[in-house]
């Protein structure tokens, strides 16, 4: 058990620095304009078990669509009636901060907004800014459950194979390997008896 506690607190270091990099490299290749938006969904949604990272990039994902959504609703309504931009934000926050009091799961929603309007270029269309950070994050966040599913994958695989290793070698195992050394390869019970 030993081994396998070290064996994922390396893995929780080299997936978080692995996704984190790999993300950014993804993004900018894709040519996305805040890669690093992409690395901090990497990250952030990587968390101790594989079910937690799941729903940490599900909520993410989640939160950022209901952000997205009501930064461009609230942008366009301020529009009309030419509100400036903090005024357009505030409204955003409180429409989040309302929904994330509600579902407190999707409170990346409330920061969404901030950024989604503070990321948009000059007289950008904030639709297409909304547009990257949601691509951003799904991409981030979607490297990040990745490394943690193969890590999950590696540390379960050589989880196994020192299961059967103990139970071939051991003396108290049922079954324990000829002596191979001088080529035997048969196995045999804890009797002596060929299996």
């Amino acid at each position: 058990m030993k081994q396998e506690k070290l064996a994922r607190y390396i893995a929780f270091v080299l997936r978080c620095s692995g996704a984190a990099t790999l993300a950014t490299i993804l993004a900018n290749c894709l040519g996305m304009p805040h890669a690093m938006w992409a690395s901090m969904s990497a990250i952030i949604v990587s968390q101790e078990r594989l079910n937690e990272t799941r729903n940490a990039t599900l909520w993410r994902l989640a939160g950022t669509l209901i952000g997205i959504a009501v930064s461009v609703a609230t942008s366009g309504v301020s529009r009309v009636f030419a509100i400036n931009l903090v005024t357009q934000m505030a409204f955003g926050v409180a429409i989040c901060a309302a929904i994330a009091r509600r579902f407190p799961l999707v409170r990346v929603c409330m920061w969404t907004v901030p950024i989604v309007y503070l990321s948009k270029p000059g007289e950008g269309a904030l639709l297409d800014t909304a547009l990257w950070r949601c691509t951003e994050v799904i991409m981030g966040g979607s490297v990040g459950a990745t490394f943690h599913w193969v890590a999950e994958f590696v540390i379960n695989r050589l989880n196994r194979s020192a299961a059967v290793d103990a139970m071939l070698v051991t003396p108290d195992s049922r079954l324990s390997c000829g002596n191979v050394s001088q080529g035997e390869t048969h196995l045999t019970d804890r009797y002596g008896e060929t299996k």
